[in-house]
């Protein structure tokens, strides 16, 4: 398989275009001599032309005399002058005899935030964008152009008026190729047939893995290798302008311009993908870093003008070069490791890593062989995804010999169901004794209610008798109201205790994410009266997005018991304050108030051995809240705590824990 990895590149290698013919004659002091040339192979117009900086010449119908002034196409301005700006480019080619019976065409290339104008022997031939002095004059594009050249002249003139305000690194970016019409047909027709199936390839890559992750939510390794396969896809199109002109005439510079800049994404959504399939050798941090870093540059060319968004292009190539790099460590330490697949990977990460390597000196004009990073994309991407398909290939055939063993599992299983019977009989016995349990609860906690019913019955008695004065009527009134409302407590109580078996703590729990702040508010305003009467201070300092994960119903019966015993051991014009705090683990709601405290000597057994008190002012309760408590929390897979100095106050901490748990918790 390795074998077969490294032909392919060298074959991908041998296809790649090269761009300068090294035996073809080179333009000087603003002549190209192709009188000796046989034109069976396009010529590039590489070497000097004459050169005029911050002036327009105007063309005439005779060859104009050379410069004095001459740069190598491809120089940049800002080497001599400055990054912005306008000249006029001018050379004159010599044909032989014969051309005058041929038809030849002249090919300019993209040349980013710059607009041409081309005139041969005077007359205009074509125009790409608009030129301009200034750059509110100048219209900026990234299409390229062809000019025809029927029957040439025996001396040929040449002149390019260029403008350049909209990047950074402007100047005639690449010289302009000469040849046959038929060999320009070809080549551009070969051209766009190789950018359509390159761009057309990743983007039915990008889409199949954004398919099958729509299916696979949990698999996010197949969602970062599609958004890399994506990103990859808007760059190649915005690499040949000629493409995105013809499918989109009326693009915006700027969408193109951005588009160009987009592989700034592509370290970081093939970094995840790397991480995801090696979790163990990549650093979370070192990958945190290059996504904010190059988010965040590829936003600074989002928002800032064109020419100096450009100014960025050396950084966002020097990230994915470090980036390259830094995976290639990794994949070494995988391969070391003898991870599953590693060795393949580090050899994709060594093509692109040179690939990048290659093209960056390319575009800078320290090298000048051949372009290969675009196609490295390509088969980077189509050897990525042989492995991820082999990886999930892998995964089903685990899964199917996991299915074999689980129905065998089964089988077992069916087997011990009927050896353990008597077990299950047993059990039904502890269930059956359990629910009896909860009988004699509810049949004390029924005497319990009889003597507040008592007391109402008597007081409305006494109502009814014609000697009692209003004043005191009004009175046993409020008596009553208040006798009834810890009857209702004691009610509620019950209630939710009839919902699971006290003993076994076996409970149907329906978990989801409560907002903390919503269930205070409403809390809250249930204990109005009580807050009232005693002049109480109820604080709720809880965030907005607060939430915890439980069962709504006994959350709010866990809260409501601590708030009331809040309340009742409080001193009139006290307070009593509500807040939560969340780590990784769990969600932590403090209740605390600055009443009467508990003895250090009662906090031992709070929770596992009830007792009545009276509240500050003689309120009575029923001994089973803070038990209550206990059992709800511990149904949740949480905890209680109390701190208390035993003097003046107390706080308890409830501890939820984050994340799902199962809907039957024992």
């Amino acid at each position: 398989m390795n074998k077969t990895f490294l032909i392919g590149l060298l074959i991908l290698c041998s296809c790649s275009q090269v761009t300068k013919d090294k035996n073809a004659n080179i333009a000087t002091k603003g002549e190209l001599d192709l009188r000796n040339y046989d034109f069976h192979r396009t010529v590039s117009l590489a070497g000097e032309w004459a050169f005029d900086w911050k002036n327009l010449n105007q063309p005439g119908p005779t060859n104009p005399k050379p410069k004095e002034s001459f740069i190598r196409i491809g120089e940049r301005w800002k080497k001599h002058f400055q990054g912005t700006g306008y000249a006029t480019y001018q050379i004159k080619i010599l044909f032989p005899e014969v051309a005058k019976k041929n038809i030849y065409a002249l090919r300019f290339f993209q040349t980013g935030g710059a607009a041409m104008s081309i005139f041969i022997d005077g007359h205009l031939e074509l125009e790409l964008g608009k030129v301009g002095k200034t750059k509110e004059e100048m219209i900026p594009t990234r299409s390229s152009g062809t000019v025809l050249l029927p029957h040439p002249n025996a001396e040929t003139n040449v002149l390019v008026h260029i403008s350049n305000f909209y990047h950074d690194d402007g100047s005639f970016w690449y010289p302009p190729t000469l040849g046959s019409y038929k060999k320009i047909n070809d080549q551009i027709f070969n051209e766009s047939i190789r950018d359509a199936l390159l761009t057309g390839a990743l983007i039915f890559m990008a889409f199949y893995h954004f398919t099958v992750y729509f299916f696979r939510r949990h698999k996010t390794i197949i969602f970062y290798f599609g958004l890399y396969s994506l990103i990859i896809a808007l760059h190649s199109i915005s690499l040949n302008g000629d493409s995105l002109y013809f499918l989109f005439p009326d693009v915006p510079y700027r969408l193109a311009f951005s588009l160009s800049l987009i592989f700034y994404l592509a370290m970081p959504s093939y970094l995840l993908f790397l991480y995801q399939r090696f979790p163990e050798n990549f650093s979370k941090s070192i990958i945190s870093f290059f996504i904010i870093t190059c988010t965040g540059l590829f936003i600074f060319v989002l928002v800032t003008p064109s020419e100096l968004g450009s100014q960025t292009t050396f950084y966002g190539i020097s990230l994915t070069i470090i980036g390259l790099f830094y995976s290639i460590i990794c994949m070494f330490n995988a391969v070391f490791q003898k991870k599953d697949m590693a060795f393949p990977l580090l050899l994709i990460q060594i093509f692109l890593f040179l690939s990048a390597i290659n093209d960056t000196l390319f575009l800078y004009g320290i090298l000048d062989n051949f372009l290969i990073l675009k196609y490295s994309y390509l088969s980077t991407v189509l050897f990525q995804s042989l492995v991820l398909a082999s990886y999930f290939t892998k995964s089903f055939l685990k899964n199917e010999i996991l299915g074999k063993e689980l129905s065998l599992l089964n089988e077992s299983l069916e087997k011990t169901v009927i050896l353990r019977t008597e077990e299950y009989k047993e059990a039904k016995q502890i269930a059956e004794d359990a629910n009896q349990w909860k009988d004699k609860f509810i049949s004390l906690v029924a005497h319990d209610l009889r003597s507040p019913l008592s007391t109402v019955y008597s007081a409305l008695t006494m109502i009814t008798d014609k000697s009692s004065t209003e004043e005191e009527n009004t009175h046993i009134l409020k008596q009553v109201f208040v006798i009834l409302e810890n009857a209702m407590t004691t009610v509620e109580h019950l209630l939710n205790l009839n919902r699971f078996r006290i003993d076994k703590g076996q409970i149907h729990l329906h978990f989801s994410e409560n907002n903390l702040i919503e269930i205070m508010r409403s809390l809250a305003n249930s204990f109005s009266f009580e807050l009232n009467k005693k002049s109480l201070q109820l604080d709720i300092l809880l965030s907005e997005t607060t939430t915890v994960y439980a069962d709504t119903s006994l959350l709010i019966e866990i809260l409501r018991n601590l708030i009331a015993n809040a309340i009742k051991f409080s001193y009139p014009n006290g307070w009593v304050k509500v807040n939560a705090e969340t780590n990784q683990e769990f969600t932590e709601i403090h209740i605390e108030d600055n009443g009467q405290g508990i003895p250090r000597e009662r906090q031992t057994d709070l929770f596992s051995n009830p007792i009545t008190s009276l509240g500050t002012m003689g309120e009575k309760g029923f001994g089973i809240g803070l038990k209550l408590c206990f059992e709800l929390m511990r149904l949740h897979g949480g905890g209680i705590k109390v701190y208390s100095d035993g003097r003046t106050g107390s706080k308890f901490v409830l501890e939820f824990p984050n994340g799902s748990s199962n809907d039957k918790i024992s």
